[in-house]
């Protein structure tokens, strides 16, 4: 027959239920200690502390009602770190790490701890509320925190106390509290990341508490601590508490201490049968008989101990019952019943219905000799007998069955596993950072900074490098100095640089990942990753508060180091912008550095910098969609190095363009009348530029001259409307728009375009080119556009385009051909664009209406139809650029163009203005109903002179009428760019086409003045 094998309920409830018994518990059941009552209850700056007592691992002399507590704690025979806790306030001294008072608040707790005590110490904040108002002052103390913390022992416990300068005694704030906590909890471990954190004494009030753990405090804090009350209130107290935060310890602070010493043993119990797990018992002095019951309850209790309510032995006035989780021992604490009258009392029976007990063990905590106690087994059970008991007795019981040992000692082993919360993660992230934040006073290093735009179509670009010197310090923050610029790897050679218009969105309102005093972002852990080698949590994060606060905050996700705790990557978009960004993506990453700026380990020892940024920003502009990919790299880097301020006013006396990061974005530091750099709040925004040069395309009778101006504002005349305007004799083309119309994520704007010099229009037959239906054309178009961006990354845009056509014979043009009639051309198009990543996919369809269409071309022309009056245009592209060092840039573009009711003058070309452009081949000559087309580049400098990239174009062309079925149409280009004579930017654009029925070449010859 097999055996019964008897569990205590208290233990089967830890082996049921693992998530209860995961939870941080403290190492003994019931756990009490002392707490100093406040006064001089801590070393002050006048008393004496040894220079020694300062430094973590070395003796101490501790001054001060403290100063004897060391000496009897040794006398009690304490294991070192044993679970008698002493407690007593430690007023936060603001100023540096070698402030006195923290100095000695962790001589004590560091001579506390030596004695085999754990120390508790109530680091007191006096700031005023509101806390976020007062935040100089909360930096303050939170310094001499950490300071604390990293100068006392592992052992100790830190419980944050807010005592607020001019607060109203026992009110409670709890949002207002909640964010101290978090601020201090981070703190403390980022000086000492496995210190364990206690909250203040909170009221016994389920409300109160409610509203506290509604800021989401529960992964900043190892132990709740609350105040004493009446029983009802502190059992609904504490009822709320294990709802809200289920398994977290339980500390009862300031009972007051009882006349007998035996009594904090039958209150501590009594306190842990109602589910707290520390009783702190306020005192004035402690001396050897109030502490000796104390001591007793740290050696005996001490381990994996569990309250069982159903192993109380009757014949006490009252009986607590403890069970250890590896011997299934017992610990017994019983109140013995009193005497009637003044009868003196008998010996003390108790009787246990657990026949399994044996071997009884009295522990006397007072003053004498205390007789054994005698037991015996009767019916069901064990009966022991305890001469002359004392008021509180203290017993302890074995068991004999070793399987039952091994058995329970094995559950429980499995039961401490737990999962990682997303809390608790965001917490060490946020400690680990702090901690960071106090070594790192300043550092510098060589930034470069590269600003790609790219244009709407094509794989082409423009690419501006700016280079120099990058200095952070917590008062200024980043200030960066432009030494130098490079213009597709062209360098600029004036030694001022132009200043560029910096078009960037405001500042988030409140950065994620940190502690904010509301609740402005959700946090979600998704997983794990692997990032460059490193095991990684990966949380996601999103606003908390819905788009119509009209709040600046961003969407995102963050990879965080398993090991480490630190970030190794963050990528987030910003969302609520408004203005000319409509999307704003940035990448951080992250590389650990030693002091000297070289590679160094992943560990708390390193500082983990963001040193390279990877943007990508889409700027309506003019109506269009303007991606300007960002890439910042941080070189040479240096921590914390003595000549920072030197070097820094260095570049700040010198005349090189500085800008700084401030909360409206990147605003120039220029220098005022004394010479002192003060921060810009405005920037140019317009630009005057000379421009000359040539056109020339085959289509032309000569090459065409350019000379003129170009003038650009993106406030213009400071209504907050764009205008591009550019007059150069023969050609004027000219743009405006709003970006935000009339305070809505929609941009409104208007283009015009016109040429003195018409083109000729050439026809192709059977792949050859019929001279004799040549025709002049010469266009003409006004335009209405607005556009609305669709989440962070697609951009829809409607226009609206008059376009109107005149033609005219040209002097190969047949007599009796029937030229075109003028005409009106009404075009609504619809465009959807998509970019991120360097990728951009773009489709377009449009339906397009002539006014008049009548017949044209030589008798019995079979390409006239009326129903073309009206056609529908389609086209598709994708794309992408790849930046390589050294300025190198290969770029690529696939297209798809197609269409109905498309005739002569409705089809695609490939021209200089044509949709789908082949380099070399003319305007307004070969066309097609259908192409697959594809552009490529490959750009590289020469000695930082010249900017040369090859181009090749080709295309797969189809027209009935032509005679093309997938004809070959491949252009080749050379596109350049250097710096003339005068500061001028020269560009030219010249190609030939390479196979297909085409011939000529095509060039494009500009100069560029910037006036201002």
């Amino acid at each position: 027959m097999r055996r019964a094998i008897l569990v205590p309920p208290a233990l089967l409830a830890l082996l049921v239920f693992p998530q209860l018994a995961s939870a941080a518990r403290l190492p003994c059941q019931p756990c009490a200690g002392v707490r100093i009552e406040s006064g001089d209850t801590q070393p002050s700056a006048g008393q004496p502390v040894t220079a020694a007592a300062a430094l973590p691992g070395q003796p101490a002399t501790v001054a001060g009602p403290l100063e004897n507590l060391p000496n009897l704690l040794r006398a009690a025979r304490l294991q070192p770190g044993s679970p008698l806790f002493v407690a007593w306030e430690v007023v936060l001294a603001p100023g540096s790490p070698a402030a006195p008072a923290a100095a000695a608040a962790a001589a004590a707790a560091r001579a506390i701890a030596g004695a085999g005590a754990t120390p508790w110490l109530s680091l007191e904040f006096r700031t005023p509320a509101p806390l976020p108002a007062n935040s100089a002052r909360l930096q303050e103390e939170l310094q001499a925190a950490a300071a604390v913390a990293a100068a006392a022992p592992e052992s100790a416990y830190f419980q944050v106390v807010w005592r607020p300068e001019g607060g109203t005694g026992q009110s409670f704030d709890a949002a207002d509290y909640a964010f101290l906590l978090k601020r201090a909890a981070v703190a403390i471990a980022g000086a000492r990341p496995q210190a364990r954190v206690a909250t203040d004494a909170l009221p016994a009030n389920p409300e109160a508490l409610g509203a506290f753990y509604a800021q989401e405090v529960s992964a900043y804090l190892e132990v709740v601590a609350l105040r004493p009350a009446e029983q009802p209130e502190l059992a609904a107290a504490i009822q709320s508490l294990q709802k809200l935060d289920p398994g977290r310890p339980l500390a009862l602070d300031s009972l007051p201490y009882p006349a007998d010493p035996g009594g904090t043993l039958a209150e501590a119990a009594r306190r842990t049968a109602q589910g707290v797990d520390l009783t702190l018992f306020r005192s004035a002095e402690v001396d050897a008989a109030r502490l000796s019951p104390l001591a007793l309850l740290a050696r005996e209790f001490a381990g994996d101990l569990s309250y069982d309510p159903s192993g109380a032995p009757g014949g006490a006035a009252e009986a607590w019952t403890f069970v250890r989780g590896k011997d299934l021992a017992l610990r017994v604490i019983a109140v013995s019943p009193a005497a009637p009258g003044d009868v003196a009392p008998g010996d003390l029976v108790l009787r246990f219905a657990d026949p399994s007990l044996r071997r009884p063990t009295r522990f006397p905590f007072s003053a004498g000799r205390a007789a054994p106690p005698a037991g015996r087994l009767v019916e069901g059970g064990l009966e022991i007998r305890l001469p002359n008991p004392g008021p509180v007795e203290v017993l302890g019981l074995e068991r004999a069955t070793a399987a039952e040992r091994r058995g329970v000692a094995e559950r429980v082993n499995v039961a401490s596993q737990h999962e990682m919360e997303v809390e608790e993660i965001l917490k060490r992230l946020q400690a680990f950072e702090d901690g960071q934040s106090r070594r790192l006073d300043n550092y510098q290093a060589l930034n470069t900074t590269h600003l790609r735009f790219q244009p709407s179509a094509g794989a082409e670009g423009i690419e501006a490098t700016l280079e120099g010197p990058f200095f952070w310090s917590p008062e200024s923050g980043a200030d960066w100095a432009w030494e130098t610029l490079y213009i597709n790897g062209v360098r600029w050679r004036n030694k001022t640089l132009p200043e560029i218009p910096l078009i960037q969105p405001e500042k988030a309102a409140a950065l994620p990942l940190e502690i904010h005093f509301t609740k402005e972002y959700r946090y979600r852990l998704r997983g794990t990753d692997r990032v460059d080698g490193r095991d990684a949590w990966v949380v996601d994060f999103s606003p908390a508060v819905p788009a119509s606060a009209g709040l600046k905050l961003y969407q995102g996700s963050v990879w965080i180091d398993r090991q480490v705790d630190a970030r190794l990557r963050t990528r987030a978009v910003q969302v609520g912008l408004q203005g000319e960004v409509i999307s704003n993506e940035e990448t951080l990453i992250y590389t650990p550095v030693d002091a000297g700026g070289n590679p160094a380990p992943w560990s708390r020892e390193s500082f983990v910098l963001p040193l390279r940024l990877l943007a990508q920003q889409t700027l309506s502009i003019l109506n269009q969609a303007t991606v300007v990919d960002r890439e910042t790299v941080l070189t040479s880097v240096r921590i914390n190095g003595p000549d920072f301020a030197a070097q820094k006013k260095k570049i700040e006396d010198s005349e090189v363009t500085m800008v700084r990061d401030t909360d409206k974005g990147l605003r120039y530091l220029v220098k005022d009348k004394a010479g002192e750099r003060v921060v810009k709040e405005k920037f140019a925004t317009s630009k005057l530029f000379a421009a000359g040069g040539l056109f020339y395309d085959h289509a032309l009778s000569y090459p065409l001259p350019l000379a003129g101006a170009n003038y650009f504002s993106l406030d213009y005349k400071k209504t907050g409307k764009q205008l591009n305007l550019f007059f150069a004799g023969v050609l004027l083309t000219g743009a405006m728009a709003e970006p935000h119309f009339m305070g809505s994520d929609f941009d409104l704007g208007g283009e015009i375009f016109g040429i003195a010099f018409p083109f000729t229009d050439n026809l192709f037959r059977n792949g050859k080119e019929a001279h004799p239906e040549e025709v002049k054309t010469l266009p003409a178009s006004v335009a209405v556009a607005f556009g609305h961006p669709i989440g962070n990354f697609v951009k829809l845009g409607f226009e609206y385009t008059l376009l109107h056509a005149s033609y005219s014979r040209s002097k190969n043009t047949e007599r009796d051909f029937v030229l075109p009639a003028d005409n009106f051309l009404h075009a609504f198009e619809l465009e959807l664009r998509f970019a991120r990543s360097g990728y951009r996919l773009t489709a377009t369809g449009s339906y397009n209406h002539r006014s008049k269409w009548d017949f044209w071309g030589l008798p019995g022309n079979h390409d006239f139809d009326p129903k073309q009056q009206s056609f529908v245009r389609y086209d598709f592209s994708a794309g992408k650029n790849w930046y390589l060092p050294h300025f190198q840039k290969f770029g690529a573009e696939l297209d798809y163009l197609s269409g109905s009711n498309l005739d002569r003058f409705s089809k695609y070309q490939f021209g200089f203005f044509g949709g789908a452009r082949v380099h070399g081949y003319r305007s307004n000559s070969v066309r097609a109903t259908e192409a697959y087309a594809g552009h490529f580049t490959y750009g590289f400098e020469i000695g930082e002179l010249f900017r040369l990239d090859g181009v090749f174009d080709a295309a797969l062309a189809t027209d009935k009428e032509s005679g093309f079925r997938n004809r070959r149409l491949v252009g080749a280009g050379l596109v350049g760019t250097t710096m003339g004579p005068w500061q001028t930017i020269v560009n030219l654009d010249l190609g030939v086409p390479v196979a297909g029925p085409d011939h000529g070449f095509t060039l494009y010859l500009v100069f560029l003045k910037l006036f201002k």
